[in-house]
C-alpha cells in the first residue's frame, strides 16, 4: 500500500478496520505464544523472542552479541556449513538480530511437512543446543569487531552511540552497539554457554506463528521448542533511568556535510496509554513531504535532502531524536530552526488536518503490514514484547481515530520538555553563517 501524503480523496472519517484472529496461550514451560492462522500461501513464520538483549551483558560487553552470532556457526553436531547447507536445502531462510532488550530468531520455511519438519529440527537445534566450539569463536569475534567498527563509521550511528551513552550513562542501555573492543575479546565459551543457560530459557521466551498450520499442528511446534530450550529463567526489567540535564556534543570528523541529532529523554513504555500520541506527533513531524520539519528545511528552505524522526521506548526508558544532514557552516542555524518548531509543537500541538493525515498514514501501514505474513508475525512480536493487550492490533485504528489534536498536544507538553534536550553533530568545525534568505514567495 503506497504512503499517504495528502488529504485528496481519503474518507477522513473512516480508517479501515483490522480483523486479525490471533490465538494465545501459554506452554507448559512457561513460553508464550501468538499464533494466526493464514492459509493464503503455503508458508510458515516462526519468531522466537528472548530477552537475552544487551542489557544481560555482564561486566563483559558483547556477551549477547556474541552468544547470538554463535548460535548457527554449529549445533548438535552439526557443523556451521552443514547447518547452512540443510536450511538452503529445504528453502529455508533463518535470521537473527540482538538489541537492547531483546535476541530475535526468525524461520520462514515452506509448510509442507517434509520440508517444514527437517527446517523446524535445524532451527530449534541452533535455538537449544548451540556448540560454542572454540574456534568458532574466535572467527566471530573477529567478524564483531569488524562489524561494530564498520558501525562506527556512520556519522547517524556515531550521534546515536553519543546520545545514548550520555542520557544512559552508567545504565544498561548506554551502549547501543552492544559491543566494546575489551569486551569482545574478554569473552570465553564457558560464558556463552552460561549465558546461553539462562537467557534462552523457554520461559523467558515470546513465540509468534503466521501462517500454513492448523491450531493443533502450531501447538504442536510451540511445544517441540519450548521443551528443548533451557528452562526457568525469566530477565528482570532494567534500573530505572536517572535523567540526565541537556548538553551539547560535538565529534570531529572530515565532510562535506554534519549529521545533527536532537535527542529527548522521553519515558513513555509502548504500553503507556500516551505512547499512540508520540507516534502521531513523530508522524506529523517528519513522515512524508508534507510533515512539518521537511516542509520548513526541505521545501521551503532546501537546507537538506530529508529529515528523520524515532520513538526508542524501552521499559525503563525512551528516547525521542530528531535527525539530518546539514551544510557544516549550517549546523547552529538549523538546531536553532528546528528548536524553535518542535516547540512550537509542542505548545500548539497538531491541527485537525495534520492528525487527520497522520491516522491515515498509520493506519495504511498497519493495513500493509497485517497483509503480508512475514511482516504480521514480526508485528505480533513486537506487540508482545511491547507487553500490549490482547486485541491491540484490532483495536489499533479505532485508538488512533480516538485521539483529539488536544490530547496529542497534552502529551507532547508533558512528556517532550527541550530544557533536557541532547544536541550532537558529527563533522567539520567551521565557521558558522545563518541561514539564507526565504525564497521571496515563502517571506
Amino acid at each position: 500500500m503506497p504512503r499517504l501524503t495528502s488529504l485528496h480523496g481519503l474518507d477522513l472519517n473512516h480508517l479501515e478496520s483490522i480483523d486479525t484472529h490471533v490465538q494465545t496461550w501459554t506452554t507448559e514451560a512457561g513460553t508464550r505464544v501468538q499464533f494466526v492462522e493464514a492459509r493464503g500461501l503455503p508458508v510458515v513464520d516462526l519468531v522466537l523472542r528472548f530477552g537475552a538483549g544487551i542489557v544481560q551483558d555482564t561486566d563483559k560487553s558483547g556477551l549477547a552479541a556474541l552468544t547470538l552470532y554463535m548460535l548457527d556457526e554449529g549445533s548438535d553436531g552439526l557443523t556451521a556449513s552443514e547447518h547452512a547447507a540443510g536450511l538452503e536445502r529445504l528453502g529455508a531462510e533463518v535470521s537473527k538480530d540482538v538489541r537492547l532488550e531483546q535476541a530475535v530468531l526468525s524461520l520462514r520455511s515452506l509448510s509442507q511437512r517434509t520440508l517444514l519438519d527437517p527446517a523446524l529440527a535445524l532451527f530449534g537445534a541452533m535455538a537449544a543446543k548451540p556448540d560454542f566450539l572454540p574456534g568458532a569463536l574466535e572467527k566471530v569475534k573477529s567478524q564483531t569487531h569488524a562489524y561494530a567498527a564498520s558501525r562506527l563509521r556512520s556519522p547517524v550511528v556515531q550521534a546515536r552511540t553519543e546520545a545514548f551513552g550520555y542520557l544512559f550513562d552508567g545504565h544498561p542501555y548506554g551502549n547501543p552497539i552492544g559491543t566494546t573492543p575489551e569486551g569482545i575479546e574478554a569473552v570465553t565459551v564457558d560464558d556463552l554457554r552460561a549465558f546461553h543457560r539462562k537467557a534462552y530459557s523457554a520461559s523467558n521466551m515470546q513465540m509468534t506463528l503466521v501462517g500454513d498450520l492448523s491450531t493443533t499442528e502450531a501447538k504442536a511446534i510451540a511445544h517441540r521448542i519450548s521443551q528443548a530450550l533451557p528452562q526457568g529463567w525469566v530477565a528482570t526489567p532494567p534500573p530505572a533511568v536517572v535523567e540526565a540535564p541537556g548538553t551539547t556534543r560535538h565529534i570531529e570528523r572530515p565532510g562535506a556535510s554534519t549529521c545533527v541529532l536532537l535527542a529527548l529523554p522521553m519515558n513513555v513504555p509502548a504500553n503507556d496509554p500516551q505512547f499512540p500520541a508520540m507516534v502521531l506527533a513523530r508522524e506529523i513531524l517528519t513522515s512524508g513531504l508534507d510533515s512539518r520539519l521537511m516542509t520548513e528545511l526541505r521545501q521551503r528552505r532546501g537546507l537538506t535532502y530529508d529529515v528523520s524522526s524515532q520513538i526508542s521506548a524501552m521499559r525503563s526508558g525512551g528516547v525521542f531524536m530528531i535527525e539530518w544532514d546539514i551544510a557544516p557552516h549550517l549546523v547552529e542555524a538549523t538546531k536553532t530552526l528546528v528548536g524553535t518548531l518542535l516547540q512550537r509543537f509542542i505548545d500548539e500541538g497538531p491541527t485537525e488536518a495534520e492528525l487527520e493525515l497522520a491516522r491515515h498514514q498509520l493506519a495504511g501501514e498497519l493495513l500493509r503490514d497485517v497483509a503480508q505474513n512475514k511482516r504480521l508475525a514480526g508485528l505480533l512480536s513486537a506487540t508482545a514484547r511491547q507487553r500490549q493487550p490482547e486485541g491491540y492490533l484490532n483495536g489499533y485504528n479505532a485508538m488512533l481515530t480516538g485521539l483529539t489534536t488536544d490530547a496529542v498536544r497534552e502529551t507532547l507538553r508533558r512528556r517532550l520538555d527541550l530544557r533536557q534536550a541532547v544536541w550532537v553533530s558529527v563533522g567539520p568545525t567551521v565557521d558558522q553563517q545563518p541561514l539564507p534568505e526565504l525564497p521571496a514567495l515563502d517571506q
